[in-house]
């Protein structure tokens, strides 16, 4: 059987874009990839990476682009 070739597809985008993109969006993302958290105040709370209960690790939905441990420089 013959392997077709997948189409290339252009994902180029910088990463600045699609930083500024995430961040409008970080709510829906965290929804999406961490449904087993939940919000608070101007944070999710979830356990781990692997979507695990709890409050181990948290991410900023708001605010806060700029300063020490921001990303993009």
């Amino acid at each position: 059987m013959e392997e077709k070739a997948m189409p290339k597809r252009d994902f180029s985008m910088p990463v600045a874009e699609l930083a500024q993109m995430l961040a409008r969006r970080a709510e829906a993302v965290c929804r999406h990839y961490l449904p087993a958290g939940r919000r608070e105040g101007r944070y999710w709370l979830v356990g781990d990476v692997h979507n695990t209960p709890g409050r181990s690790l948290f991410v900023r939905l708001t605010g806060g682009g700029t300063g020490k441990g921001a990303a993009g420089r």
